[in-house]
C-alpha cells in the first residue's frame, strides 16, 4: 500500500515538472483591468520553404529573428519559422482576451489551441512591410480553455524572418497599448513624413521662381528621399517589387543624407560646395553598385551615411558659433539632433527596448524636424524681407511725396515764370507806350509852354508831370529787389531838380541785401515815398545840403534795412498840423510795405525822414498809389 502511494505521488510530481517545463516563460504587468503577460521564451521550429514540421521544438527567446546578414541566406528564398506559446488562462484572468504583436517579419498566421483566428496574407506571395507595424488580434469567445492554454505563430519570408514580441491579457488593456504603439510607430511618422513631403514640394515651387537659391531645391530632393527611406516604417505594401524596394531604400538613407548635407552646405554658403556634393555622390553611386554587384552588407551604407550626418551637425554647430541668429540656429540644432536620433535607433535596432520600454525609432521624425526647422528660418528670412519691403515702401512713398513736393514747386516756379514773362511783357508794353505816348505828349506840351512863355505854373506843372512818369516807368524796371539802385534811379531823376534849386546831394550807400519781395507795386510805393521826402527838401526846407543813404538794421529782433533822406534847413514839427497831408501819406505806404517810417526834426537842424523795411515778410497784395 506504501509502495502504491509512492508511485503516485512520483507520478504526480513527474507529471507538474512536464507541465511547468513545457510552459513559455514570461513576464506579468498588472494594469486596472487585470495581468498582461509578454513571452519571454517560446518553442520554435525554422524550416526551409513554406511550411514547417510539427516536430523539432527547440527552445529559444523571444523575441527571435532571424536576419537576412546573420543568415546568409539568399533574398527570394522561402524560410518559415513556427513558434509556439503556452501559458495558464489563469494567469491573464477571466475577462475576454486580445493578442498584441509587433516586428513580426513578414506573413503569419495565428492559432489558438489549434483554432485559426488570424491571418495578414492570402497567398504566400503576397508581400508585406510588417516589421514596425503593431496588431492587435482579439481572442474570439470559446476558444480559450481553463488550464493550459497554447497560440502558435507560423511564420513566412522570402526575406528576413522571425516573431516579434508577443503580449496577451485582457482586450481592453491590449487596446491601450495598440493605439499608444500605433499613434507612435505609424500615424505619427506617416503624418509626419506626408508634412515633411508637403514642405519639400512648397520649397520645389520657390525655387522654380527663385533659381538662385540652390539650397531650396537640395532641400525639396532631400525630403523626397527622406519619404521614400521612411515609408518603410509606415506602409504596409511595398509600392512595387520588394527586393528592388527593400535595396533602394536602404541606397536612399546614403542620399537622403548627402542632399540634406548639400541644402546646409550651400545655405551656409560653404566653399566648395559643388565639388563636395559631387564627390559625396560619385562615392554613393560606386556603393550602390557594389552593394548590388557583391551583395555587401548595408553596413557600407549606414557607416558613411553616420559619418556625414555627424559631420554636418559638427559644421552646424562651427556655423552657428559664427552666425548667432535665428537663421542659423535653428538648422543647426535641428541638423545636431539628427545623429543623436541615429544613435539612438542603432542602440535600439541592437536589441535595446529604448528609454521607454517599447523600442520606439526616432529618426524617422528627422527629415520633418529639419524641414520645420528650415520652414522657421525660411518664415523669419521672409519676415525680414517683408519688414524691409515695408520699409522700402514707406520710403519710396516718402520720395513719391517728396517728388511730388518737387514737381509742384517746379510747376509753381513755372507758373511764376510764365506769370513773370507775362507781366514783364506787359510792363514793357505799358512802358513803352507811356514812354512813345503819355511821355512823348507830355515833354511836347512842355516844350510848347515854354516856347509860347506860357505862365510859370503851367510850365512847372508839366515838369511835375514829365517827373511822376518818370518815376513811375522807374518803378517798373525790374531791380531783383536792390533798393540801392531803385533809390539811385530817383535820385538820378531828380539831379536836376535838386541843381537848380542850389541844394548839394551826398549819398551815403552801405551794402545792403536784395528784398525779395520789392515787386513793381511795391518799388512804387518806396519810390513815392522818396519822391515826397526830396519834394519836401526842394519846396519847404530852404536847405542847401541833402543827404541819401540806406543800411542794414534790425528792428524789434527783425533783420532789415534803413533808407534816409536829411537835410540841414530849417527844420518842422514832424507832430504839429504843419506837416501836411503828405507825411500821412508816406506814412501809409510804409505801413503797406510792413515798414516803419520816422521823421525827426529839429527847428534850425534840418529834417530827416527814415524808412525801415524787413528782409522778409508775408506775401501781402499791394497796389500802386
Amino acid at each position: 500500500m506504501i509502495r502504491v502511494a509512492w508511485l503516485l505521488l512520483f507520478a504526480v510530481m513527474l507529471s507538474g515538472a512536464s507541465a511547468a517545463k513545457t510552459r513559455s516563460d514570461f513576464v506579468s504587468t498588472a494594469s486596472p483591468l487585470g495581468p498582461v503577460i509578454e513571452f519571454t521564451s517560446g518553442d520554435y521550429i525554422l524550416a526551409e520553404g513554406v511550411t514547417t514540421p510539427d516536430t523539432g521544438w527547440q527552445r529559444a527567446a523571444n523575441p527571435n529573428i532571424y536576419r537576412m546578414h546573420q543568415t546568409g541566406w539568399t533574398t527570394g528564398d522561402f524560410h518559415a519559422l513556427k513558434g509556439r506559446f503556452r501559458f495558464d488562462r489563469a494567469a491573464v484572468g477571466a475577462d475576454p482576451l486580445a493578442i498584441y504583436i509587433v516586428n513580426m517579419r513578414s506573413q503569419f498566421k495565428i492559432s489558438v489551441n489549434g483554432q485559426e483566428i488570424f491571418r495578414n496574407y492570402a497567398a504566400n506571395e503576397d508581400r508585406r512591410m510588417i516589421w514596425y507595424r503593431p496588431f492587435l488580434i482579439p481572442v474570439p469567445q470559446g476558444v480559450m480553455r481553463p488550464g493550459m492554454n497554447s497560440i502558435i505563430f507560423e511564420v513566412n519570408s522570402q526575406e528576413a524572418l522571425g516573431i516579434g514580441r508577443v503580449r496577451i491579457g485582457p482586450q481592453r488593456a491590449i487596446e491601450a497599448t495598440y493605439r499608444y504603439h500605433f499613434f507612435w510607430q505609424i500615424t505619427l511618422p506617416g503624418m509626419a513624413n506626408f508634412a515633411m513631403l508637403v514642405l519639400g514640394l512648397l520649397a520645389g515651387l520657390f525655387w522654380l521662381g527663385r533659381r538662385g537659391e540652390v539650397e531650396l531645391l537640395w532641400l525639396s530632393a532631400s525630403t523626397l528621399l527622406w519619404f521614400y527611406r521612411n515609408s518603410q516604417y509606415f506602409f504596409e505594401r511595398p509600392p512595387f517589387d520588394m527586393v528592388i524596394y527593400n535595396s533602394t531604400s536602404v541606397y536612399a538613407t546614403y542620399f537622403a543624407s548627402v542632399t540634406t548635407a548639400a541644402f546646409y552646405f550651400y545655405f551656409a554658403k560653404l566653399r566648395h560646395s559643388g565639388r563636395i556634393v559631387a564627390a559625396l555622390m560619385g562615392l554613393g553611386v560606386l556603393l550602390s553598385a557594389a552593394s548590388a554587384l557583391l551583395s555587401t552588407s548595408n553596413l557600407i551604407f549606414y557607416i558613411p551615411t553616420t559619418m556625414l550626418i555627424i559631420g554636418v551637425a559638427v559644421l552646424g554647430f562651427v556655423d552657428l558659433q559664427r552666425h548667432r541668429n535665428v537663421e542659423h540656429g535653428v538648422l543647426a540644432l535641428a541638423l545636431m539632433v539628427m545623429p543623436v536620433a541615429s544613435l539612438y535607433d542603432v542602440w535600439v535596432a541592437g536589441g535595446s527596448r529604448g528609454w521607454d520600454g517599447y523600442g520606439i525609432y526616432l529618426s524617422v521624425f528627422g527629415g520633418l524636424v529639419y524641414s520645420v526647422a528650415f520652414l522657421i528660418s525660411f518664415g523669419k528670412r521672409a519676415l525680414d524681407a517683408f519688414h524691409a519691403l515695408g520699409s522700402a515702401n514707406v520710403l519710396l512713398e516718402q520720395r513719391v511725396a517728396e517728388t511730388r513736393a518737387e514737381l509742384a514747386l517746379s510747376e509753381a516756379a513755372r507758373q511764376e515764370l510764365v506769370v513773370a514773362g507775362a507781366l514783364a511783357n506787359e510792363r514793357e508794353r505799358l512802358m513803352q507806350e507811356m514812354h512813345d505816348g503819355i511821355g512823348s505828349n507830355l515833354i511836347t506840351a512842355l516844350a510848347v509852354a515854354r516856347q509860347q512863355k506860357q505862365p510859370a505854373a503851367t510850365i512847372k506843372t508839366l515838369a511835375r508831370a514829365v517827373a511822376d512818369l518818370k518815376i513811375t516807368v522807374d518803378s517798373l524796371e525790374p531791380v531783383e529787389g536792390d533798393l540801392v539802385a531803385l533809390i539811385g534811379n530817383l535820385r538820378h531823376r531828380m539831379a536836376g531838380d535838386l541843381r537848380d534849386a542850389g541844394i548839394a546831394c551826398k549819398w551815403e550807400v552801405e551794402p545792403c541785401r536784395p528784398l525779395v519781395w520789392l515787386d513793381a507795386a511795391n518799388a512804387l510805393h518806396v519810390l513815392r515815398i522818396f519822391q515826397e521826402a526830396i519834394g519836401n527838401v526842394l519846396m519847404h526846407s530852404g536847405a542847401n545840403e541833402m543827404r541819401i543813404g540806406c543800411g542794414e538794421r534790425e528792428r524789434d529782433g527783425i533783420a532789415g534795412l534803413v533808407a534816409f533822406v536829411a537835410d540841414n534847413g530849417r527844420g518842422m514839427d514832424p507832430s504839429g498840423s504843419s506837416q501836411g497831408k503828405g507825411l500821412n501819406n508816406i506814412r501809409a505806404r510804409a505801413q503797406s510795405l510792413h515798414g516803419a517810417l520816422e521823421c525827426s526834426s529839429d527847428a534850425g537842424q534840418g529834417t530827416v525822414v527814415t524808412l525801415w523795411l524787413p528782409y522778409t515778410r508775408k506775401v501781402v497784395p499791394t497796389s500802386a498809389a
